[in-house]
């Protein structure tokens, strides 16, 4: 992702990293993006979002589409028609008004990438990964740490065993006497308790498992 914003990085990277478990690198300007793309890495999208920047903007779209590695590129645009025609002419897969929703994102990333859409990850949200973004971002968790919060999340006052974490979140059943599990809801659950008090809570129940409870109704509002 390129972007002058600092506040989209979050967002776009808990998207990335924790929902769509994918690598992610965010830079600030076109230069640092030109560094990136001349090491012809394989890199499968560019995200694109300097705002007042068109032209250096549509400079960057035209060094991607020329990339080794061919990668689909968004642009996050605004209602000014024009740039988002000049975007596609300098060769843009996807022009998307932003802010968007991070499910309509991930949605025009995996139609414009050829991915197989996963039925089961897109349709379950309801813009509940936005309010995660913005728990993890706020609370200063880790990508493992905001990994286990997304499948609890996702289960919100439900019980969720540690061999279901596991396969959410290795894609393995969990081992008799791994801790793993404990040590992140333990800086979880502190994490937490830090930023929105009773807010948001994060408990073990006893031989099963772990259990996050959120109040939706203010989770936005101060702490």
């Amino acid at each position: 992702m390129v972007s002058s914003e600092s506040g989209l990085k979050n967002p776009l990277s808990y998207l990335a990293s924790v929902v769509l478990k994918h690598d992610f690198e965010a830079v600030e300007d076109g230069a640092a993006a030109e560094e990136i793309l001349s090491k012809n890495v394989d890199i499968d999208a560019v995200i694109v979002h300097l705002p007042g920047m068109e032209d250096d903007a549509l400079e960057l779209i035209r060094l991607a589409r020329g990339a080794a590695s061919s990668p689909v590129i968004i642009v996050l645009g605004s209602d000014r028609d024009e740039f988002c025609v000049q975007a596609f002419f300098a060769g843009a897969n996807d022009v998307v008004a932003w802010p968007c929703s991070l499910r309509e994102l991930a949605v025009r990333l995996f139609v414009r990438l050829d991915f197989p859409l996963n039925t089961e990850l897109l349709q379950a949200d309801d813009g509940s990964w936005d309010a995660q973004a913005y728990i993890a971002d706020r609370a200063g968790l880790t990508i493992s740490e905001a990994q286990v919060m997304h499948v609890l999340y996702a289960h919100d006052g439900e019980t969720v065993s540690r061999d279901a974490l596991s396969l959410a979140v290795d894609a393995r059943p969990w081992r008799y006497g791994d801790r793993k599990f404990d040590v992140h809801v333990a800086k979880l659950r502190k994490k937490l308790s830090d930023s929105f008090g009773d807010k948001v809570s994060v408990s073990t129940i006893r031989s099963l498992g772990y259990r996050l409870v959120t109040n939706s109704a203010n989770i936005f509002d101060p702490a």
